[in-house]
């Protein structure tokens, strides 16, 4: 299939957007007065769609029609880790900066929760501490449940980096299966093992919560997911959902009503419906909206900047966290009654003092902004070169650059 995917890009911006709100919007007390703000709780569901985009669009650009991973394996790797190693370190090195001129201690470490009220944290001393840092360096943070990552979003980076090594070897298999559509569906009521059976225990713990939420392992049938739903949109055998003039109005209405649905039951409903709404519950939307949006019509005019945005995903993903940590910092430090030449000569005093105030949400549209031009500039001026001057450094004929102008990149 040679159709360009411009639609998948523009649900990559959406996706990392809403993710940047919802790890951010919620820093306001204030915004818990707003309308509708439960809308913004939902995380999981543009994780979980960005998994299974994420298998989609690999599938798309490296399985040949007779099943071979185009380029090889290697080829496949470089590209793949040269995609996500900079951005991540970046962000950590951002984050790691934030942390000098902070309050906060490098031994504080967040511990993983379901979003129900503040989130508790421990202090590690020098040898774990060090050890946890090197795993979150690494990209290796997701295979300790016990702790959630120093720079918060860069955990599902740890799980693409997992389903990136098992993609050559699982990718070709599946893509080859005769029986695609029982085998989608196997994977997801399989997915839906683990969240179901930590309900039936009454495991709330941060361990439970990091595993179930976190393990590579555990989030897997979304990516496998993501690569039988290319299969079988390639082969024709979803005509019967964007067939037709009511048939996609329909699809469309399943995704947006899920999405309510679960946004209301997350702010609202009982405690043991987050693991299952997190975990499965609503692969079936996120299937439908990742099969609209690649049948999505974007006007040919807009092809160009829809591109660029969707690009800039990951980067946004990478450091809207950091950059919300230095602009929350200072709207506090504007409130501080004291001079600024003071507040220099003795920053940490008056970084403690700015605590006590609330931040004004006045700004925030322009945070959100800002991000998205500083990610779109970032992917561009800085990413990139990174990232080409990798893949030339380790593949000496790169032949078929994945970056083909008009084909979403993952």
């Amino acid at each position: 299939m040679r159709k360009t995917i411009v639609g998948l890009d523009a649900m990559r911006f959406v996706l990392a957007v809403y993710l940047m709100v919802f790890h951010t919007i919620h820093a306001y007390p204030q915004a818990n007065d707003l309308p509708l703000i439960w809308l913004t709780d939902l995380g999981g569901f543009a994780t979980s769609s960005f998994f299974i985009l994420s298998g989609f669009i690999l599938t798309h650009v490296y399985i040949e029609r007779g099943g071979a991973l185009r380029g090889g394996t290697r080829d496949f790797l470089v590209k793949r880790l040269s995609e996500i190693y900079p951005i991540h370190l970046i962000g950590l090195f951002l984050f790691t900066l934030v942390l000098l001129i902070s309050t906060r201690s490098f031994d504080l470490f967040f511990l993983p929760s379901l979003g129900r009220g503040a989130q508790s944290a421990v202090q590690l001393s020098t040898t774990p501490g060090v050890f946890n840092w090197l795993l979150n360096i690494l990209m290796l943070q997701v295979w300790d449940p016990r702790y959630s990552s120093i720079n918060a979003p860069s955990w599902s980076l740890g799980c693409l980096l997992f389903f990136y090594l098992c993609f050559p070897i699982l990718a070709p298999r599946l893509a080859n299966m005769r029986r695609r559509a029982i085998a989608l569906i196997a994977i997801w009521l399989l997915y839906l093992v683990p969240p179901l059976t930590v309900v039936l225990m009454g495991a709330y713990t941060p361990v439970a919560v990091g595993t179930i939420e976190h393990n590579p392992i555990l989030r897997i049938p979304e990516f496998l997911g993501g690569i039988l739903l290319y299969s079988l949109y390639a082969s024709g055998h979803l005509k019967w959902m964007l067939g037709g003039r009511w048939r996609k109005p329909v699809a469309a209405a399943f995704v947006v009503l899920s999405f309510l649905l679960a946004s209301r039951l997350i702010a609202t409903g009982p405690l043991y419906l987050l693991y299952v709404l997190h975990n499965g519950a609503l692969m079936p939307a996120e299937l439908a909206l990742v099969v609209l949006c690649a049948d999505a019509h974007i006007p040919r005019w807009a092809h160009r900047t829809v591109s660029r945005l969707g690009n800039a995903a990951l980067s946004i993903f990478g450091i809207h966290g950091a950059l919300f940590a230095v602009a929350i910092k200072g709207l506090k430090l504007t409130d501080v009654n004291e001079p600024i030449l003071r507040c220099a000569a003795h920053f940490s005093a008056c970084a403690a003092s700015a605590k006590a105030f609330e931040p004004s949400m006045a700004s925030y549209p322009l945070y959100l902004i800002f991000t998205v031009i500083a990610a779109v500039l970032f992917q561009e001026r800085c990413f990139v070169p990174i990232r080409t001057a990798i893949r030339r450094s380790l593949l000496r004929q790169d032949r078929r650059l994945v970056d083909r102008p008009g084909f979403a990149k993952v």
